[in-house]
């Protein structure tokens, strides 16, 4: 609910805006200021590294959303949270605020307007563009595979659409491939890391908001420990979409142990025959040949009346 305030506070002081994983949309990435979230990425890391304040309201700045063990704030940190013991942790405050994010961030927006707000905040615009052009440079190629996906499916998916996502890669790289324009449309496991979790989050979130589009990016292994909400999608037709991401591993796990120069063990499992197991629960279920193919069916997908599974092969991506 803060972010109107934030994005007052923002324009007033002529800062850079970083939601952490689950406040993805709470700022509009599209807003001049928005660097979304970028945490994940070093020039991320490194634009809070080098600022002379941050204001982290709201947020425990965890592992989960910076991806390293600590993230250097050598600047003053000032901390707003309605827990106090969030206010002097692993990242202690210079100055700590035990209050409501939304309400700190309207009353300094009231008081911090600077005489050269146009100036500075065209002075932001042009970092912004800088730090997003490091993290375009960044990314790896399998990212880059995964951004063509996402930019593919941004395309082709109305703006209000609600997506849940699961533990993938492909759920990984949405944290900055992804653009989000409102809040409580994206939803990931960010803490405990939930295999499974992105088939039942889609039908509860179909349940909640009919009206709106809602897909879920579930891996091809982590689909496997809730594929059988598939039969509770279709006894209560909800037009919801699955994207089945299949590279036929435990990719980060198994990525993880090949970095570390340990033998890949049990992150290489056997796939059932996907397509045979969706259509057995009844579901429209379809495998993309490519992107253009892929852009097709959940366009095809949108106006189905019941679950639909689009699986989509990471070889198949080019």
């Amino acid at each position: 609910d803060s972010g109107e305030a934030t994005i007052e506070l923002a324009e007033s002081l002529g800062a850079l805006v970083i939601t952490t994983n689950a406040g993805k949309g709470v700022v509009p990435e599209s807003h001049p200021l928005s660097l979304g979230s970028c945490l994940s990425a070093p020039a991320g890391r490194d634009a809070v590294a080098a600022a002379d304040v941050v204001l982290a309201l709201g947020t425990e700045l965890s592992e989960t959303d910076t991806w390293v063990e600590h993230m250097p704030i050598p600047g003053q940190l000032i901390r707003v949270d309605i827990d106090a013991r969030k206010l002097n942790d692993l990242y202690p405050a210079s100055v700590g605020i035990l209050a409501d994010a939304a309400l700190t961030a309207e009353v300094l927006a009231g008081v911090t307007d600077r005489a050269d707000r146009d100036q500075s905040i065209t002075q932001a615009k042009q970092r912004r563009d800088q730090i997003l052009a490091k993290i375009t440079a960044q990314r790896t190629p399998l990212e880059q595979i995964h951004d063509r996906v996402l930019a593919a499916l941004r395309e082709v998916l109305p703006a209000e659409t609600i997506l849940a996502t699961d533990m993938t890669q492909l759920a990984y790289s949405s944290y900055i491939g992804f653009s989000m324009e409102r809040p409580r449309a994206w939803f990931h496991p960010c803490g405990f890391g939930t295999l499974g979790y992105a088939l039942p989050t889609a039908i509860g979130a179909k349940l909640a908001r009919p009206e709106v589009p809602v897909v879920a990016i579930a891996g091809d292994a982590g689909f496997l420990f809730t594929v059988q909400e598939l039969a509770t999608a279709v006894e209560e037709e909800l037009p919801l979409i699955v994207i089945l991401w299949n590279n036929d591993a435990l990719g980060e796990i198994r990525d993880g142990m090949v970095a570390r120069q340990i033998a890949p063990i049990g992150v290489l499992p056997k796939n059932p025959d996907y397509q045979m197991l969706c259509k057995a629960f009844g579901c429209h279920t379809v495998k993309a040949s490519g992107l253009e193919d892929f852009k097709a069916q959940v366009s095809a997908a949108l106006a189905h009346k019941g679950p639909s599974v689009i699986e989509l092969h990471q070889d198949s991506v080019t």
